[in-house]
């Protein structure tokens, strides 16, 4: 299946076709496990949109899921704070900072990330499903954030 299938119906820019190429070359060596690889073509990529873009978003959002696939946490929690920086809207975002810092013992960001990502559920622009899905799984990191902080800080 080519790419073009994948994306929406639109009629989208040549110059936007042209800066998504890398990103989708990255994304099918990071499908055949060809992690370096598709880190260059990613960071490549940005260069061929604007701060506080949504294609600077996503790329920031692939690298992160790059870098937890590498098992470098770290990396990944910087790439999808990048991706907050950046305007990101997106409930995933949101979602991996809160479980990457929830399972670092990280508890006070594990929840303010659980908290941001349901307020970023107002303002995205997810379907009614989707949108249910993350206000649960928000409502289950939290949960278990607030069970693993101490009586006092529990609110």
């Amino acid at each position: 299946m080519s790419w073009r299938e994948v994306l929406p119906k639109t009629e989208i820019p040549p110059d936007v076709m042209e800066a998504l190429n890398p990103v989708m070359e990255g994304q099918a060596l990071f499908n055949r496990g060809q992690y370096l690889e598709a880190e260059a073509k990613y960071i490549q990529s940005l260069e061929q949109f604007p701060p506080k873009s949504g294609g600077r978003v996503l790329i920031y959002n692939k690298l992160g899921v790059l870098y937890e696939k590498m098992g470098n946490i770290d990396r990944a929690l910087d790439s999808y704070e990048k991706s907050v920086k950046e305007g990101a809207l997106t409930p995933y975002t949101y979602q991996r900072l809160s479980f990457l810092h929830l399972e670092a013992g990280r508890l006070p960001q594990a929840l303010e990330y659980a908290q941001k990502g349901v307020k970023v559920l107002k303002k995205s622009r997810t379907k009614v499903p989707e949108e249910i899905y993350f206000w649960f799984i928000f409502q289950k990191l939290k949960w278990k954030i607030r069970r693993r902080l101490p009586p006092s800080q529990r609110s």
